[in-house]
């Protein structure tokens, strides 16, 4: 799947180079200035200690303070395909506010890094560590996935950095400073290109690094194509990077394995058409049009057994609080090392979402476990996923996340994205995302088009709205609003789209992680043609008065709160809580129990617990919930 997916998109960008009229994709950002990472060792206050963990999972899409120290790498679930669990962090050519370092150019240049706090490799529980404790840092890489694979020049890079105190004498005065030191310990190139995710494990030697102050260090150098147009200088040179691990009394002459059972993969699709919708359409809309009543789940077995797993699904509705059990079953998850990930069908039970609400927009709150069941229950953790299923008043295909960037050659050519609406409805504006290329090359004029339908194909022009330009913020992957002058009333099956006035890409967000290309047209001639890339454009129509994004697709609901350790054994730390206000702590485990509570606090004690995946939740006095998840490794 993922080498066609590359060969389609190399064979579209020959065409389009060639000067032949053609749809084709890019890979995507605007110009910001990169520091070079070592200077990016901004604080040493928050140390964290062995064993030091990270699989991404929690929501946020940056890495979490309290294990890491550089803000430009992107935690998703888009990019990474099938990673060993839910979500990883993408390191590429982009800033954290989707910016192209404007230090980019044809020859390799360092672009992201993923750095660190500072880690106490000197001792664990008061026992004074060394090389001979067998420290190794394991973790998963992946080329590509859903995004740009790097090219041949194109690498990833691990170093190790350590603190130590440097002596001079001047003039007879001796001066110490703090000094950090940097150990070049493995690397990887473009070229040695997998879909998969390979694991890494390596191991910590030299009494040098055995210090209070250990650092972790992923960088890549990337390449901009010189051949290229410039609008397609964007969102390119991806890699994926999973399941970081450090540790000490770990050994490569046994399977390493971790005792859990994971979820990954992309967040479930219960709707059949589209990721999102008006609510109002769907309650005008039969179950069996708009329900995808069978649906895909990834599991990763990392333990080194196979075990029975209980998969079980819920569905709440955040307008009444209502909460649906759709699916409960079991199944055998085999390990990991032997198996990969495996894909299993569930379905969904007696559910639809429900349509008898008098509210204009409504949001469900998905979650999934998988817990083992089988004797090592009390030994090998499960896993949770949190996912939304929004209805707004817009249609989207898309889940928020642009793997790639679509456009057309040459000048005045026109592509398309069909809807339907069950009743006549009136459209207002839609948001579309355009991806910010180097140094903002693709800020062209463009018109937007509403058509009707022509036997499955656009068909006469209803409306447009001329001269527009790409519009982007401060934030990563936010959709601009176009206004319409006036209300535009469409009804069975319309078209949206652009009319490119310029002769190079427009570079709109294309989400390849969501196939939809059966709805997506394109025009260079005369005749409309369905298109040939896999993926959904993103355009998003909008039938409502006021101008909404919708939480869910790619965005936060909320700021999660920090919980270390993580794996934690006897004592978590909890950070985002003032302990001076009133506020309710709730742990739930795998199955939704609560198991633990406390008012106020920022240190919990959770040594009564066993071995698992549990939720932490907050309550303020103001009534705004913030969540995260944590295990118990002991």
């Amino acid at each position: 799947m993922t080498n066609k997916r590359i060969f389609i998109l190399a064979a579209v960008l020959v065409i389009a180079m060639t000067g032949r009229s053609q749809e084709y994709l890019t890979i995507f950002g605007r110009s910001s200035e990169s520091r070079d990472w070592q200077d990016r060792i901004v604080r040493n206050d928050n140390v964290a200690t062995l064993p030091f963990f990270d699989d991404f999972t929690a929501e946020s899409s940056f890495p979490a303070e309290q294990r890491w120290q550089s803000g430009c790498v992107f935690v998703n679930s888009g990019f990474p395909y099938k990673p060993v669990n839910y979500r990883a962090a993408t390191l590429d050519i982009l800033d954290g506010s989707g910016v192209v370092y404007n230090n980019g150019s044809s020859n390799p240049f360092i672009a992201d890094s993923l750095l660190s706090v500072a880690i106490r490799l000197d001792s664990i529980a008061g026992r004074a560590l060394s090389p001979a404790d067998s420290v190794y840092l394991s973790f998963y890489y992946q080329a590509g996935g859903y995004g740009d694979a790097p090219d041949e020049n194109d690498s990833l890079v691990l170093c190790f950095g350590y603190g130590y105190q440097q002596v001079d004498t001047i003039d007879g005065v001796v001066y110490t400073y703090e000094k950090t030191g940097w150990q070049h310990v493995w690397s990887t190139s473009g070229s040695d290109f997998d879909s998969t995710f390979k694991k890494v494990m390596i191991p910590v030697t030299g009494q040098h690094l055995f210090t209070d102050r250990f650092y972790v260090l992923f960088y890549n150098y990337a390449t901009l194509p010189s051949t290229m147009y410039p609008n397609d200088r964007s969102n390119m040179d991806i890699w994926n990077i999973d399941f970081v691990y450090l540790d000490a009394d770990r050994s490569v002459l046994t399977t390493d394995s971790y005792p859990k059972v994971s979820l990954t993969g992309l967040e479930p699709k219960f709707l059949k058409r589209y990721v999102s919708m008006p609510y109002e359409h769907y309650k005008e809309t039969s179950p069996d049009v708009t329900m995808n009543y069978v649906y895909d789940i990834s599991v990763s077995n990392l333990d080194s057994l196979s075990h029975q797993v209980r998969y079980h699904c819920t569905v709440e509705d955040e307008n009444t609080g209502r909460v649906y059990s759709v699916n409960d079953t079991s199944f055998v998850a085999y390990d990991f090392s032997n198996s990969g990930i495996e894909d299993f069908n569930i379905r969904l039970r007696n559910f639809r979402f429900p349509d008898n609400e008098q509210f204009d927009s409504a949001m469900f709150v998905i979650r999934q476990y998988v817990e083992v069941t089988d004797q090592y229950s009390d030994v090998v953790a499960g896993d949770s996923m949190v996912s939304r299923q929004g209805f707004y008043n817009y249609y989207a295909y898309d889940d928020g996340i642009p793997e790639g960037g679509y456009g057309l050659t040459p000048d005045d050519t026109y592509f398309a994205t069909q809807f339907n609406v069950a009743s006549p409805q009136k459209l207002h504006g839609v948001q579309m995302l355009f991806n910010e290329t180097f140094k903002e090359a693709n800020y062209n004029f463009f018109d937007v088009y509403v058509w009707g339908n022509n036997n499955g194909k656009p068909g006469e022009v209803i409306y447009v709205l001329e001269n527009q330009r790409p519009e982007w913020t401060e934030n990563i992957y936010q959709f601009a609003y176009y206004k319409f002058d006036k209300p535009v009333t469409v009804s069975g099956t319309f078209y949206v789209g652009i009319r490119q006035q310029e002769k190079k890409s427009i570079n709109i967000g294309f989400d390849m992680s969501r196939d939809n290309s059966n709805y997506n047209f394109y025009k260079v001639d005369a005749d409309w043609k369905n298109s040939s890339i896999p993926g959904s454009l993103m355009i998003r129509p909008m039938t409502g008065k006021e101008y909404f994004i919708g939480l869910g697709e790619s965005q936060d609901v909320t700021e999660d709160i920090a919980v270390y350790p993580n794996p934690a054994r006897d004592v978590v730390f909890i950070g985002g809580i003032n302990a001076d206000e009133h506020v309710v702590l709730s742990v739930f485990d795998i199955t939704g129990r609560e198991v633990k509570s406390a008012l106020s606090t920022n240190e919990l004690d959770v040594s009564d617990l066993s071995d698992g995946v549990y939720m932490i939740r907050a309550v303020t006095e103001g009534g705004s919930v913030v969540t995260s998840k944590f295990i118990i490794s002991k």
